[in-house]
């Protein structure tokens, strides 16, 4: 599991180096609110439409190869569950 802050180009390699992937798109500082589960592929957490945009400065990018392990850090690390994107579905 990696947790993506202020590093966008790391986060853009990650994705391309695990496109099997899965990604918890929250907030700078995680809530419980706000942890919403995406594919690597998703188009709202991988597609930039707009060269200014930013990945990993007001959002953090939580990212691991299955989804246990990112519920278990929603759950153990910010004390919530997971939403899933209704976009790619995970």
């Amino acid at each position: 599991m990696r947790r993506f802050r202020d590093d966008d180009e790391g986060y853009i390699h990650w994705l391309q180096e695990h496109p099997e992937g899965f990604v918890v798109n929250t907030y700078r500082r995680p809530s419980r609110n706000y942890l919403i589960l995406h594919r690597t592929e998703c188009p709202h957490i991988s597609v930039r439409r707009d060269e200014s945009r930013r990945w990993t400065v007001d959002y953090i990018k939580v990212c691991a190869a299955n989804v246990q392990d990112l519920q278990n850090w929603a759950r153990d690390e910010v004390g919530g569950a997971l939403a899933r994107c209704r976009t790619c579905a995970p």
